[in-house]
């Protein structure tokens, strides 16, 4: 018995250590989000938040030159992003970086571990659209980090952050890990946040499979818009 006391106790704090990922607390809803955002939202971010890590494979992969692949890979990100965002918003808004990125970068706690970064507007500034209107809710998207088997913990968790990622070997899926934030833009104060992981096996890996990851993390950050919904 004791002896058995003993591995639990072990194991536990193998646990502990390892951060117990599934555990994790990866998305924190405000008292007053009460209503999700339903056929019109603004955006942002989504100009400067997509970054492909693996530069060469994924070069090779969607036969882009690797001098192009960051610029080529980020614009297609962000058209294909919009596009889809569109399909379920008939009133999309979107305001340009340059505007939300003079906000200054603040940190969003959503575990005891789980933090994620963004700019987000000071008390009593409104994010505005280029013709200067006010949106009511501004979806913020932080970053989106496009890799081969990466693991969100190693990102947003601080206790991870500086563990490893990526590898040369043949990789299993390409990865997908986006954080955001849906803003109240008339009371300055995050709605809900969130970072979410997406993973694509890969057989054989071309540009409209890149297409389908985007599509696919726009309609998890939807959905999960509507889960984390306050009763």
């Amino acid at each position: 018995m004791a002896f058995k006391k003993s591995i639990l106790a072990i194991a536990f704090a193998i646990c502990m250590l390892a951060g117990c990922a599934d555990s994790y607390r990866w998305s924190t809803s405000h008292p007053s989000y009460h209503k999700a955002p339903y056929g019109s939202i603004a955006v942002t971010g989504i100009e400067d938040a997509f970054v492909i890590t693996r530069s060469s494979w994924f070069a090779k992969s969607l036969e882009i030159s690797k001098d192009s692949i960051q610029i080529k890979g980020r614009l297609h990100c962000k058209n294909v992003f919009e596009s889809e965002l569109r399909k379920v918003y008939a009133n999309l808004t979107v305001i340009p970086d340059s505007i939300s990125r003079s906000s200054p970068e603040e940190s969003l706690k959503l575990d005891e571990r789980i933090f994620i970064k963004g700019h987000i507007p000071e008390q009593g500034i409104s994010l505005k659209d280029s013709a200067g209107n006010v949106p009511p809710v501004v979806l913020i998207l932080h970053e989106f980090i496009i890799g081969t088997d990466l693991k969100r913990e190693n990102f947003f968790d601080y206790a991870l952050i500086h563990n490893e990622s990526g590898s040369i070997r043949k990789p299993d899926n390409v990865s997908a890990i986006f954080s955001y934030t849906l803003w109240d833009n008339l009371k300055q104060r995050p709605l809900f946040s969130a970072v979410d992981e997406l993973q694509q096996p890969i057989t054989t890996y071309k540009l409209n499979n890149l297409t389908n990851l985007i599509q696919l993390a726009v309609q998890k950050i939807q959905k999960n818009l509507y889960a984390g919904v306050t009763k």
